[in-house]
């Protein structure tokens, strides 16, 4: 029995509609993805300049407060030794230096540039009409910024995007600034973007050979394959399908992570600010403004909204430091935030766990944190991970008020909260108890040794 033609022509058309919906929907999602990529990317690499920046301004106050604040020597002569201090403070090469203007934007120092010092450069301006000096001064004036112009870069001798950073030497009325150039920045984004473009381009071109070789073996098997041939490719459908979802659920896993990480904590300081200013009303004896208790409404539906949002979070700070330094590292922001004293006792592991048991395990401490300063009245909180045969034992006891005892009967009818975090640890095959009186609350968090990453683990326990 063979094909009708008619039968057969749809099929072909059928086969060739669905490689091409297949081939407009990948590449839409990895345009969508790449961007979203791009952008976290170039936030991220444009902070970490930021954070340069004002570790080497910092650096630079440091080296000349010795000759600044030094009194025993003429004015002048310190102003000299200071300008020629900064003539000297340079980094990165060719392109990393300072330079010096006082509040009327007379040039001090320049070491790219030495045709500025003694000149006036108030009026000086970008290509868009910014007056560069005057907000650089504006900046350090109102205790240190950031402003993005374009200056000329010393190595190639062109001008390129640059971030300025400058702070202000009140007693000279200077300005002492720094920048970096962001040519890197947009490279690796370029780099990135090719890369990307490469992935479509090739998984173009495997939908376009699939639509191919479907056609021809239509032609070659038409009656052998008329339903095997269509099971398959529902089945490999279903696979592009469900590669584009976990796609799309890792991206938002990512996206979560950066919500969570990144603006429920700035909400969560302006919370404490509005709150701080509520009390400072209070003890002024002022009634509390409607705008004032209108934001604080809004910013705890935000603050709870994102935290909704936010169910696999990825803290930056694991990747980088590991699981023991982000504990301490947490603990001490604890304490600095609460006041509560906080023992960690850790062994200090490499390649031990996996990147989700870490995740696990520090969301585990960070979500007890926070509960302990909510409700706890605490005053002591002792945290301790140990290594044992069976597996990894993780504690978190605080020396609080407690909580209901319904609370510890059933973890997955309480809080969003601590819920969350039974259900992350059980993904581990762990467990999760929660025990609490009187005198305190407890959570033990178990993981099986089979669990772990890596069978070749170096443990060094720290005995510090």
């Amino acid at each position: 029995m063979f094909f009708p033609k008619q039968l057969f022509f749809i099929a072909i058309v059928q086969v060739f509609l669905t490689c091409f919906v297949i081939f407009i929907f990948i590449s839409q999602e990895y345009r969508e993805l790449s961007e979203q990529s791009l952008v976290t990317l170039e936030k991220f690499l444009i902070e970490q300049k930021k954070q340069e920046l004002v570790n080497y301004t910092t650096l630079a106050v440091s080296a000349i407060s010795p000759t600044y604040n030094k009194t025993d020597i003429p004015l002048a002569q310190a102003k000299q030794n200071v300008a020629q201090m900064i003539d000297n403070m340079l980094y990165a090469g060719k392109d990393g230096y300072f330079f010096a203007y006082d509040n009327k934007g007379n040039g001090i120092s320049h070491p790219k540039e030495p045709f500025r010092v003694g000149k006036n450069w108030w009026e000086l301006e970008s290509s868009n009409g910014d007056k560069i000096i005057q907000i650089l001064i504006a900046n350090a004036q109102k205790g240190g910024d950031f402003y993005r112009y374009t200056w000329s870069k010393p190595s190639v001798n062109k001008p390129l995007d640059k971030i300025g950073y400058s702070v202000y030497l009140k007693d000279w009325d200077w300005m002492l600034g720094t920048g970096v150039y962001l040519d890197d920045v947009n490279n690796q984004l370029n780099k990135l973007q090719q890369s990307i473009d490469s992935h479509i381009y090739k998984t173009q071109k495997i939908i376009l050979f699939i639509a191919i070789l479907s056609i021809f073996t239509l032609f070659t098997f038409g009656l052998i394959l008329n339903l095997s041939q269509k099971k398959k490719s529902d089945l490999k459908i279903n696979e592009l399908s469900q590669r584009i979802i976990d796609m799309q659920e890792e991206e938002r896993r990512r996206i979560s992570r950066e919500l969570h990480d990144g603006i429920v904590q700035i909400l969560v300081s302006i919370k404490y600010s509005l709150e701080a200013t509520d009390l400072y009303l209070m003890q002024c004896k002022q009634s509390k403004p409607q705008p004032l208790v209108d934001s604080q409404a809004n910013l705890d539906g935000a603050i709870k909204e994102i935290r909704r949002i936010s169910h696999h979070l990825h803290p930056r700070i694991l990747d980088e430091l590991g699981l023991s330094s982000a504990l301490e590292t947490l603990a001490v922001e604890f304490h600095q935030h609460t006041g509560i004293q906080v023992s960690v006792k850790k062994p200090a592991v490499r390649k031990l766990l996996s990147d989700e048991i870490n995740i696990t395990l520090y969301r585990v401490v960070q979500e007890s944190l926070t509960n302990i300063e909510k409700h706890s009245h605490a005053t002591q909180v002792n945290i301790g991970i140990l290594i044992e045969k069976k597996g990894l034992k993780l504690t978190i006891a605080d020396n609080g008020q407690g909580f209901n005892a319904k609370v510890q009967a059933n973890i997955k009818q309480c809080g969003i909260g601590l819920r969350n975090l039974a259900e992350r640890v059980e993904y581990h095959n762990g467990t999760f108890e929660c025990t609490s009186s009187g005198k305190g609350t407890k959570i033990v968090v178990n993981i099986p040794k089979l669990h772990f990453h890596s069978q070749k683990a170096k443990i060094i326990e720290d005995i510090a």
